[in-house]
C-alpha cells in the first residue's frame, strides 16, 4: 500500500540501479552480506526469528536473512523496480518459499506498517533519509519491533566524533558506529532522541 503523503517527485528512484546490481550479483557478495548481519546483529544465525527489511533496494540482506535461517522475511519497497529486484532474488534462490514475502509498501504509511504484524528483526539500510519525512519514518520503523527485539538502521548522515561511539540510553545499548566517510550506523538511536 502507498500512501499519498509524500509526493513521488521527492522519492529517489534506486531501483533501476540495483537492476544491474542483481544481474552480476556474486555468492562473494551474498556472503559478504550475510557477515554483515552476524556482524552488526551480534547473532552467528536468524534461525527462528522474523526479519522485517524497510525499503529493501535490491533484495539482498532479504536473501541473506534467508540464507541465515529467519523463519520469515517480509521485504517491502516503495519503489516497484527495487520490489521487482527482491523478487528476482527470491525467485532465483528461494523460489518456492512461503516464508519471504516481497511487495510494494511505503515507510511513511503507518497503517501499512502495523498490518505488518511484529518482527525480531526490523531493518532499514539507508532508506529512511530518502522518504522526505526522516521522523515519521523513523516513528514507523518502531511500530513493528517485537518486545526484545532489534532495529537496524543505516542513516546517510556522518557526524564526525558522534559517529564512532556508544552510550547507554534507558538501559538499552545505543550504537553509533562510522563505516567508510558517511554511514553511520544506529541501533535504537531514534529512542535516546525522545
Amino acid at each position: 500500500m502507498i500512501s499519498n503523503s509524500v509526493k513521488d517527485d521527492m522519492r529517489f528512484e534506486f531501483g533501476e540501479n540495483w537492476g544491474h546490481f542483481v544481474a552480476n550479483l556474486t555468492d562473494a557478495q551474498i556472503q559478504e552480506a550475510e557477515n554483515s548481519l552476524r556482524s552488526m546483529l551480534d547473532l552467528e544465525s536468524l534461525a527462528g526469528k522474523r526479519f522485517l527489511d524497510i525499503g529493501t533496494g535490491s533484495g539482498l540482506f532479504s536473501l541473506a536473512a534467508m540464507r541465515l535461517g529467519a523463519s520469515h522475511v517480509h521485504s517491502f519497497d516503495y519503489d516497484i523496480f527495487s520490489v521487482n529486484c527482491a523478487r528476482e532474488l527470491r525467485r532465483r534462490y528461494f523460489p518456492d518459499s512461503k516464508n519471504w514475502i516481497v511487495e510494494q509498501g511505503d515507510a511513511l504509511d503507518e497503517s501499512y506498517i502495523l498490518s505488518l504484524g511484529k518482527f525480531d528483526i526490523v531493518y532499514s539500510w539507508g532508506v529512511l533519509h530518502h522518504t522526505g519525512h526522516l521522523q515519521s519514518g523513523m516513528r514507523n520503523a518502531l511500530l513493528p519491533i517485537e518486545k526484545n527485539g532489534k532495529l537496524f538502521i543505516a542513516i546517510y548522515n556522518d557526524q564526525g566524533q558522534l559517529s564512532s561511539f556508544g552510550q547507554r540510553s534507558n538501559g538499552r545499548i545505543t550504537r553509533f558506529r562510522h563505516a567508510g566517510d558517511f554511514w553511520c550506523f544506529i541501533h535504537l538511536l531514534f529512542l535516546s532522541l525522545q
